[in-house]
């Protein structure tokens, strides 16, 4: 097994808003599947990703992980804006337990970054922080890669670059992809769940889980972004 969810509860808090987001939710990612969990936008993909990740707890419940998951995919969020990039992949090799060295240079090559790692990662152009933050998500080699919609980035010859490496990637880990986009589950997935009224099930086609949600709930795209997202750095949890 990979990612386990045993009974869990989640709601989120906003203000005076509460919104419960799952409520007894079971289910069991394996670890050497490239899984793709389609939800409508608004339905909890976001949170799952990040009780995936660690980056939330549950309210009630467990979130198991018994391989090494990586954080969101294109996810600014655990870096820091006040280290430089080679500072930021030291940090993260730190807490998953890798040597540094031969992943700050795969990021250097592959993002083809330079002197730019060593600038301090609030000064990176739009550009570079977007090629910085995907080639990082790729270079540690996790056991399971975790996705929020957006699996590929950048453009040009990078887009193509990243699109190569995904492919490779795919071949020794497995994939766990929460989207919105019936597209990226054809495309990708070999194993496909739904969220749906505060669950996670399984279906045993990509066309059973769209048919099952409605097409017409769903937002449809190719599974890149031009853009890393951004947000607040958050600590991961590896364990």
């Amino acid at each position: 097994m990979s990612v386990v969810f045993e009974n869990v509860y989640k709601t989120l808090k906003q203000k005076n808003k509460k919104t419960k987001v799952f409520e007894a939710a079971d289910v069991t990612f394996s670890p050497d599947r490239i899984t793709g969990i389609l939800s409508p936008s608004g339905a909890g993909k976001t949170t799952a990703t990040d009780l995936t990740t660690g980056k939330l707890r549950p309210d009630f419940g467990r979130v198991k992980r018994s391989s090494l998951v990586s954080f969101p995919v294109g996810g600014g969020g655990v870096f820091n804006n006040l280290l430089t990039g080679r500072e930021n992949l030291a940090f993260l090799c730190r807490v998953f337990g890798f040597d540094p060295r031969p992943i700050i240079q795969f990021v250097v090559d592959f993002a083809d970054l330079g002197k730019t790692i060593d600038k301090s990662f609030k000064l990176y152009s739009r550009d570079e922080r977007t090629k910085f933050i995907f080639a990082s998500s790729y270079a540690i080699p996790f056991d399971t890669y975790v996705v929020d919609n957006s699996l590929i980035g950048g453009r040009g010859p990078f887009r193509d670059q990243c699109t190569s490496l995904v492919r490779e990637r795919m071949e020794t880990s497995g994939f766990i992809i929460y989207t919105s986009s019936p597209t990226v589950i054809r495309k990708y997935c070999n194993e496909f769940y739904v969220i749906d009224r505060m669950s996670i099930q399984q279906t045993d086609t990509a066309d059973e889980a769209i048919a099952l949600l409605g097409e017409a709930t769903l937002r449809d795209g190719d599974g890149t972004s031009e853009d890393a997202t951004g947000g607040e750095i958050q600590l991961v949890n590896p364990g």
